[in-house]
C-alpha cells in the first residue's frame, strides 16, 4: 500500500503577518483573554510571525524584551527589513530581518489556491521557507496547516 505522505518537500514554518487580528477575537483567542497575553497564546499555535517594519521599528526595547519573554525559545520573528538590517538586540538570536518579498517567504490569503501552493512548495529550495498568511483567515490557515502535514512539510515542534 502506498503512503499518501510525500517526502519531497522541505520543512516549512507556518506563520501569520502579525498576531492581533480583530476577526480572531471570537474564534482564535479565548474570549476572556487579555490582549497582552495574545502573543503567548499565538506562539503555541504557530512557530513564527511576520512583522512589517512599521510594526516593530520604534517599539520600545522593554516591549521587545517582553516579546522574547512571551515566546518559547524556538519561536521566530520575521522582521521586515532591508538586507543587512540587524534585529533588535533583545531578539538577536530569535529574529530574521528580510524583505517582505524575499524568495524564502510564500504568502497566501483566503483566496489562495492550495494546488498552486502545493506546486510552489514542491520546488527545490536550499533556503529555509516560510508560509505566511497575509490576512489571518482562520479557515484558510487550517487548510494550509493540513496541507503541510499531508505533504510532510510541517516543521517539527
Amino acid at each position: 500500500m502506498q503512503s499518501a505522505v510525500s517526502t519531497d518537500v522541505a520543512p516549512v514554518l507556518l506563520g501569520v503577518k502579525g498576531w492581533d487580528w480583530p476577526t480572531w477575537d471570537a474564534g482564535f483567542y479565548p474570549a476572556d483573554m487579555p490582549p497582552e497575553w495574545r502573543l503567548t497564546y499565538f506562539n503555541t499555535q504557530f512557530p513564527c510571525v511576520f512583522l512589517p517594519e512599521t510594526h516593530w521599528r520604534g517599539v520600545a526595547a522593554e516591549d521587545i524584551l517582553q516579546w522574547r519573554e512571551d515566546t518559547h525559545a524556538h519561536f521566530l520573528f520575521l522582521l521586515e527589513g532591508h538586507a543587512g538590517t540587524a534585529p533588535p538586540q533583545a531578539l538577536h538570536d530569535r529574529a530574521l530581518c528580510l524583505p517582505a518579498r524575499d524568495e524564502c517567504i510564500v504568502w497566501f490569503d483566503a483566496r489562495s489556491d492550495l494546488r498552486t501552493l502545493t506546486t510552489h512548495l514542491r520546488q527545490p529550495s536550499a533556503q529555509a521557507r516560510f508560509l505566511i498568511s497575509e490576512d489571518g483567515d482562520l479557515v484558510q490557515l487550517e487548510r494550509v496547516r493540513m496541507l503541510l502535514q499531508l505533504l510532510g512539510a510541517a516543521a517539527p515542534d
